[in-house]
């Protein structure tokens, strides 16, 4: 039994029929490196060999009576795989439309709660005689970085697949915890909280003297608040999903980097840039406010790498959709997330989350985190448009039940007032990008993905007629100009609306 610690119970708490929050995978296998070809029967074998060692499949949450304390996790003695892995076909012909429909309806549905909360789908009749395999995960097991890590579980390097050097013992799961049992091993934490909520108490304390000085530190560059993001995609989010792919070749992201001094992560937010742009004037938006991205920033030290859970910060970094060319786009988002990262490296917002989100019990914090969604008020006071991450990924084939992993496309969840997120990871040399939104907020996403992929070719292209010198590696980071990144507030202060995203040089976002 194991007590649910950090932001990871938020999530949880944060769910609703319309915002279930959970993350994804959409995988398209290639059966012919597999011997004797696809058959289901041989990736239900593989998955079920595996299940002893992949603790987060096989565990359930339990609530404690009287919401004393945090769920716990617990091994589910009435674990079937048959509950989590389903098979479907998608209609002719198979393409990318009519697999992602597939994975939108997925994405829409609600994982069950007195289940280990995971599933997969294997997605029979792609074009080309491709499998497809949508894994989804709920939020509060993993971030995107563990996420990248449980999916490696799954996979091999080889299509022969791993060598069993020893037999895995038995799993043997206990009975579900009793009603006392709960409550007496709840009680300790319980008598503590006063003592965590006065460590919190004095962690936003400390957070906000911090902020202090660096929005009266003229050399530190302009304050990033998360307020006030511009309406767009304000609406409430409905239950229904809509779901698009993109792929962006690598290779001209990472020339992109070298040549402007930016990060692979920049590049990705200029990209999202340009296409946000060109998809709001394309529906009649107005492209003149910067919108605003919350980037998750992962925390996760090499010594917990392989620790389940969310090890989070978040950025709130303002896009460059304002931006009339490619390359102004760019450098103003290359500008702008240097300038808020080094805010949130000062600041550090993680730690500030976390003993505020163990601190607050769950009899208080479901009830307000459910009111602010129902109500509206999260909503109104949103600090982002959409959710932009960026994940880092092998690259080197992978393989499951022998066959090679060609396209990996992750989803992360939308929630009340952030409908759209684009989430990225890397794999061999592409980056994967998959697109999940509310189906009646922002329309025409497969547009948008086309408009990712026309951006980063237009953004080469400029690239290459600019004529301009590489960035020497040495003013790769410095301090960007304030007009870029800052508008005016009341006091005469300089407060940017946003922060910035995690990066490829020691920070990945989540």
């Amino acid at each position: 039994m194991e007590r649910m610690s950090g932001i990871d119970p938020m999530f949880v708490y944060s769910d609703t029929p319309e915002t279930p929050m959970e993350i994804a995978y959409a995988c398209v296998f290639d059966p012919a490196t597999a011997e004797g070809g696809y058959s289901f029967g041989s990736v239900r074998d593989v998955l079920e060999s595996r299940m002893p060692t992949l603790t987060p499949f096989r565990r359930r949450l339990v609530p404690v009576p009287l919401g004393l304390d945090h769920p716990r996790w617990v091994d589910d003695p009435e674990f079937d795989l048959g509950d989590h892995l389903h098979r479907a076909a998608v209609p002719h012909p198979g393409g990318e439309e009519e697999f992602t429909d597939v994975v939108a309806k997925v994405m829409g549905r609600p994982l069950q709660s007195d289940q280990p909360p995971w599933e997969m789908h294997v997605i029979e009749g792609l074009a080309g005689g491709m499998v497809g395999l949508i894994a989804k995960v709920h939020h509060s097991v993993i971030d995107g970085v563990a996420g990248a890590q449980l999916l490696a579980q799954l996979l091999d390097l080889t299509p022969e697949g791993s060598a069993v050097t020893e037999p895995c013992p038995p799993w043997l799961p206990a009975r579900l915890p009793s009603g006392t049992r709960l409550v007496t091993d709840a009680l300790p934490t319980f008598i503590h909280s006063p003592v965590r909520a006065v460590r919190a108490v004095r962690e936003v304390g400390r957070t906000a003297v911090r902020l202090a000085r660096r929005a009266f530190d003229d050399d530190s560059g302009p304050v990033s608040i998360p307020l006030g993001a511009p309406t767009t995609f304000e609406s409430p989010v409905g239950a229904r999903r809509a779901v698009a792919f993109a792929v962006l070749e690598l290779a001209a992201v990472r020339a992109l980097r070298d040549r402007y001094g930016s990060t692979i992560n920049d590049v990705v937010l200029a990209v999202c840039s340009g296409a946000l742009r060109a998809h709001l004037a394309a529906h009649g938006q107005g492209t003149d406010s910067p919108l605003v991205a919350v980037v998750p920033v992962s925390v996760r030290h090499d010594a917990r790498a392989d620790t389940a859970g969310n090890q989070l910060s978040a950025m709130f970094v303002p896009l460059a959709n304002d931006r009339q060319t490619p390359l102004e786009r760019l450098r103003t988002v290359t500008a702008a997330s240097d300038s808020c990262k080094g805010q949130e490296r000062a600041v550090g917002y993680g730690a500030m989350a976390t003993l505020l989100a163990d601190a607050i019990p769950p009899a208080l914090a479901r009830p307000a985190i459910q009111f602010g969604v129902r109500s509206g008020i999260l909503r109104r006071v949103r600090a982002g448009n959409l959710m932009v991450s960026n994940v880092p990924g092998p690259d080197f084939p992978l393989y499951f039940a022998g066959m090679e992993l060609r396209a990996v496309h992750p989803l992360g969840p939308v929630v009340d007032g952030v409908a759209l997120n684009i989430t990225v990871q890397s794999y061999r040399e592409s980056l994967f990008v998959g697109i999940n939104a509310c189906a009646t907020t922002v329309p025409d996403l497969s547009g948008l993905a086309r408009a990712m992929e026309g951006e980063l070719t237009l953004l080469r292209r400029m690239a290459a007629g600019a004529g301009e010198r590489r960035v020497p590696a040495a003013a790769r980071h410095r301090r960007p100009s304030q007009a870029h990144v800052a508008v005016t507030a009341p006091a005469g202060r300089e407060v940017s609306p946003a922060g910035a995203p995690g990066r490829r040089d020691g920070r990945t976002t989540g």
